[in-house]
């Protein structure tokens, strides 16, 4: 196998369908991929396999995006009042490029609903609504969250979240009412929430991962163990395997 060294590897960043006639990327999540040296790509929003396996082919990491609610009907479950708007078109466009990225083998980071993608698609269900399925003092989903520091999270310290930052205890940034239910087949849980919410998952190839939280957020805002995330990150998508 040939192994093509490319110094600034290439981020393909998956894009949300926020408004009609529109997809976008939160800025956030550019400039962190920028701070940590990598090349940000935009994805095109498309159903095109033939253009996803071409876009795919050029970069050297995806970025799974947050964004809206993941449609249960995809793992199995009839949808509860208290799930949120669902768009299937993102679904699908999410699961094509996690299938097309996983086949490549290139480095895979999930945030938030991106973690989300990376479960239902290996096989794994969600919490719909946390304070309607799983109770908690802890709240998941600050409408502050984008400006303060939201709850603490352990990780363990055979995780790859401990072991990039090197501290067992973060305090995140945290915007989300779902949240995995049934860890997917082939990948541990490594880091979770004081009410045991699982806030970060990672399989047992290494290559693919996700955070529940919004390490971007506070990357771009100077937090040394977020800005970690994204340099490994990076240093992952840098050597690419064709």
């Amino acid at each position: 196998m040939k192994i093509v060294k490319r110094e600034i590897p290439v981020i393909g960043i998956s894009t949300e369908i926020d408004i009609p006639g529109r997809i976008s990327v939160k800025r956030k999540y550019v400039d962190a991929v920028l701070q940590a040296g990598g090349i940000p790509f935009i994805l095109p929003f498309t159903d095109n396999v033939q253009i996803l396996q071409s876009v795919v082919s050029s970069i050297d990491g995806l970025l799974l995006t947050g964004g809206g609610d993941i449609s249960p009907v995809i793992y199995g479950e009839s949808t509860l009042p208290e799930c949120g708007e669902c768009c299937r078109d993102r679904d699908d466009f999410d699961y094509a490029l996690l299938r097309l990225a996983s086949e490549k083998q290139i480095p895979v980071l999930g945030i938030c609903r991106g973690m989300q993608i990376i479960n239902t698609y290996f096989g794994g269900t969600l919490y719909q609504d946390l304070p309607a399925q799983y109770p908690s003092e802890i709240n998941h989903r600050s409408p502050d969250a984008f400006m303060i520091l939201q709850h603490n999270v352990r990780c363990l310290r055979t995780g790859k979240l401990y072991s990039v930052t090197g501290k067992e205890s973060l305090k995140v940034s945290s915007i989300h009412h779902q949240a995995v239910k049934k860890l997917a087949c082939g990948f541990k849980a490594s880091a979770f929430a004081d009410d045991g919410v699982i806030e970060s998952i990672e399989s047992d190839s290494e290559h693919i991962w996700g955070v529940q939280f919004h390490p971007e957020l506070q990357a771009v805002e100077g937090d040394e163990a977020m800005k970690k995330l994204f340099v490994y990150f990076i240093s992952q998508a840098r050597t690419l395997s064709c």
